[in-house]
């Protein structure tokens, strides 16, 4: 059950400089701090949420090792809800394929995360918000006390259950949200990108050859069998989308062609094809007047943008900068270019990059494009 306190004094933050008396202390309203931020997040949880635990009656038998999540509410007259180890989290995920109700969801079949809202819990947004929570070894602490400053606007404005999904997200794929740029410019040399389709192991050791400098088509038979598995379950074609179903035809041929190993075949029909599916969305959208490419990618990656948490597993700044720089990636005619939408479409595409690596890339092209448009 619930408990309720009472503060003596309304927190107001966390000082975020050392001053001294009579000096204007710097202090924030609301943050968020993980298990990366070592001693920070220690020092941040030794605080208000520390308090919070003294405040509750047999607080000493009480101890933090033992908290997975505390939830504070907290009102402007000092009182405060605690639900400690009780508030439910429902979250909003995108998976592939269907599922029923019941079914155990594992990370390798969550595709994005969205908001997490607390079962039969409302947030009023003139509340103050403390949430401590777990995600396996790792450990978040979200605050907001702007609605309890008197000089603040005095509501909360923003969707709360959104950001505390970022922060759910940020810290269960916490891999993802941490690749350099170093790492990036790796994976686009190489012509990869971290793909939401792909499995979380795979995506991990992805990441770590990239952060290394090693080749990632080393990965490669590991890929093709997951990109197999990934067309025996779940339909390249989402027919719910009639701009997609256009395309049914030709797609399934370059499918057909891939477990063929006609890898010519298969390349030749899906790169030209994959700026097409984005000409019959940005056509579905209304628009009419001639596109660039880069402006169609960003057509594109910005579509449902308000929908999606700020730590979306389909990365769509990285994954405009994908579609831009590697697959819509400019040639010098004559230079023996690698496969892409430009090569490929002019005939100027080496004939050995017609490979297994060059579909399983445009496979993967497609399904990450689909999560886009609906």
């Amino acid at each position: 059950m619930p408990v309720e306190i009472k503060f003596k004094n309304l927190p107001a933050g966390y000082a975020e400089t050392a001053t001294r008396i009579g000096e204007k202390a710097s202090v924030s309203l609301s943050g968020f701090f993980s298990s990366e931020d070592g001693d920070e997040l220690i020092k941040r949880l030794e605080g208000l949420p520390q308090q919070i635990i003294s405040l509750i009656p047999s607080s000493e038998l009480i101890l933090p090792s033992t908290i997975h999540t505390l939830l504070a509410l907290i009102r402007k007259d000092k009182s405060a809800t605690v639900y400690l180890n009780e508030a439910k989290l429902i979250g909003e995920v995108r998976v592939k394929g269907p599922i029923k109700k019941g079914d155990l969801i594992y990370a390798d079949h969550i595709l994005d995360m969205g908001k997490v809202t607390f079962e039969n819990i409302p947030i009023p947004p003139d509340v103050g918000i403390i949430f401590v929570f777990s995600v396996g070894w790792r450990k978040g602490f979200f605050y907001d006390l702007a609605p309890l400053d008197k000089d603040a606007m005095g509501t909360r404005k923003y969707d709360v259950e959104a950001l505390i999904g970022s922060f759910y997200s940020y810290l269960m794929f916490q891999e993802r949200f941490k690749i350099d740029e170093k790492t990036w410019a790796n994976f686009f040399t190489q012509k990869w990108f971290p793909f939401s389709y792909l499995d979380n192991n795979l995506l991990g050791e992805m990441i770590s050859f990239a952060r290394e400098n090693w080749n990632l088509d080393d990965l490669l038979s590991k890929i093709d069998d997951n990109v197999l598995r990934l067309l025996d379950k779940y339909e390249l074609v989402d027919k719910s989308i009639p701009y997609v179903l256009e395309h049914q035809d030709i797609l399934e041929r370059a499918i057909e062609r891939f477990k063929a190993n006609d890898y010519v075949s298969c390349a030749s029909i899906l790169y030209p094809r994959i700026e097409g599916l984005m000409r019959s969305f940005y056509r579905s959208e209304g628009y009419t007047e001639n596109i660039a490419s880069k402006a169609l990618s960003k057509t594109v990656v910005e579509h449902h943008k308000n929908k999606r948490i700020s730590y979306s597993l389909l990365l769509p700044e990285k994954f405009q900068h994908y579609l831009d720089d590697v697959y819509f990636a400019h040639f010098v005619p004559g230079s023996l270019p690698d496969v892409g939408r430009h090569s490929v479409a002019h005939g100027e595409a080496r004939s050995d990059d017609f490979t297994k690596k060059s579909c399983v890339i445009a496979i993967l092209t497609v399904y990450q494009l689909l999560l886009f448009f609906k």
